[in-house]
């Protein structure tokens, strides 16, 4: 079938995630995810005039599309599951307040980021289901997520609040520890962070971060629900 850019990003605009527009849209959605990466590279150029261009999508196929998925579409998808993206800005500041909720130890668990532009509006947020995790596993996943997602916004200014203050402290370059798992994100969180012109992270109390916990919460229960 047939979808163009400016139908894509209308329906982003409304609150439809990648799931939903590939569900109305009878197709793929790893094929959404990358018309959506199209659309983000024809804004940041400026080229607003080529967003109209229809591109023509697969209709779904009854087989996995993830065998039929290029990486880069795997990647793009994961980092824009469970998104509702307003009207994101490329190459701007970008705050981001992120949540994680473990129900068990672990259990399921959920993400929840909020997206605010450089004048403290909301455009944009995350509530994602991540299967069963712990409490840390979560919140590290949560934290990735958004620096994943301002990398692929291509931000020039990122700050992440977080109410997680061993967060907070793990990307201390002093901090020392012997746990694989805590080793992994650093690493990772690290090596995304270099690739930001200017970063900060800021511990904030949990009353202060409470959107970002109820979506997270929201996600972490989508699972029981359909259960029911």
């Amino acid at each position: 079938m047939l979808l163009s850019i400016d139908r894509v990003l209308q329906l982003i605009a409304e609150g439809k995630n990648i799931e939903k527009i590939a569900e109305l849209a009878d197709c793929d959605a790893a094929d959404v995810a990358v018309l959506i990466e199209e659309a983000r590279v024809l804004l940041s150029k400026h080229e607003k005039t080529f967003s109209k261009r229809k591109v023509i999508i697969k209709k779904k196929s009854t087989e996995n599309s993830a065998n039929s998925s290029s990486p880069d579409q795997i990647y793009i998808k994961e980092i824009l599951n469970g998104a509702e993206l307003a009207a994101i800005p490329v190459n701007t500041p970008l705050t981001m307040n992120v949540g994680a909720v473990s129900n068990g130890n672990p259990g399921h668990a959920g993400i929840g980021i909020i997206i605010f532009d450089q004048e403290d509006r909301q455009v944009g947020k995350v509530s994602d289901y991540i299967g069963k995790r712990t409490g840390p596993s979560a919140e590290h996943i949560s934290f990735l997520r958004a620096l994943k997602l301002a990398l692929y916004f291509q931000v020039s200014e990122l700050k992440i609040r977080t109410d997680s203050e061993a967060i907070v402290r793990q990307l201390v370059s002093e901090f020392k520890t012997k746990d694989s798992d805590i080793l992994k994100f650093i690493k990772e969180a690290s090596s995304l962070i270099m690739k930001i012109q200017k970063f900060k992270v800021e511990h904030i109390v949990k009353s202060s971060n409470d959107k970002a916990v109820f979506l997270a919460k929201k996600a972490s229960e989508k699972v029981q629900d359909r259960s029911r």
